[in-house]
């Protein structure tokens, strides 16, 4: 198998050997960003609500409704911001095709003005520039690349990426939650729900360690500290609105 007339994709995984350096590692990005949102927001309304309902079917009423909100909330949101882009980077694309169709003679001094900066002397850069320009969808490949810094490979599925964010954000807030449809308290049910909570939040630290090779504890540590003062806030937050509706 030829490694340079493989898709983009492939030969990054063929050069480094895992998914990670392929574009599917950039979705830890999103997971982790959702995961921590469904956390943080679910544990910190239900932290606040607790305080001002008394009744646990009144709780977990509150705390539905705030889940589902915010899994539509993300999903729609992530569907919105991620086709946008994917729109700009495609007309990106296509404004660059249109120009070497049209002026490839301009473009062809735009891709030896690319190999001149990269430090080619005259004669590397004439055989470079052959090289490039020999084959249409080589020479946008590059010309795409290396002028306006978009690969193709990179653009994202806006469904995929709002399906992955909202589920993420779901399975974020059962730890939040679950505790509420298991024991007969509030209070209790916060207690263990705090402590899965914790749990939660420094595994999801430990699983990030895995895409950013950052080490296992530290990024535990930095995920649940973050975690924490974020649902610290929405509590005391929680408690002062409380305080005022009584």
């Amino acid at each position: 198998m030829d490694i340079m007339k493989a898709p983009f994709e492939e030969r990054l995984k063929l050069w480094h050997g895992e998914d990670w350096h392929t574009p599917k590692g950039r979705l830890i990005r999103d997971i982790v960003y959702a995961l921590d949102t469904g956390l943080v927001t679910t544990v910190s309304f239900i932290a606040g609500a607790s305080a001002s309902l008394i009744s646990r079917e009144r709780v977990i009423v509150a705390g539905l409704i705030q889940v589902v909100a915010g899994t539509l909330s993300i999903f729609f949101g992530a569907y919105v911001s991620t086709k946008a882009q994917k729109y700009f980077f495609e007309s990106q694309i296509e404004r660059e095709r249109r120009e070497i169709e049209e002026d490839p003679e301009r473009e062809i001094r735009e891709v030896k003005e690319i190999f001149s900066d990269m430090g080619f002397t005259e004669e590397e850069q004439e055989i470079a520039v052959r090289r490039v320009t020999a084959n249409k969808e080589r020479w946008l490949e590059f010309m795409v690349q290396e002028e306006i810094g978009i690969n193709a490979a990179f653009i994202d599925s806006p469904f995929e990426i709002a399906f992955v964010s909202a589920v993420s954000f779901l399975v974020g807030a059962i730890p939040a939650i679950a505790p509420f449809f298991l024991v007969g308290t509030v209070g209790a049910a916060l207690s263990i729900a705090s402590v899965a909570v914790l749990i939660f939040l420094f595994a999801v630290g430990v699983y990030k360690s895995k895409f950013t090779k950052a080490r296992w504890f530290s990024s535990g540590i930095e995920t649940l500290t973050i975690g924490v003062l974020s649902c610290g806030t929405g509590f005391f937050l929680g408690k002062i609105i409380a305080g005022f509706s009584h």
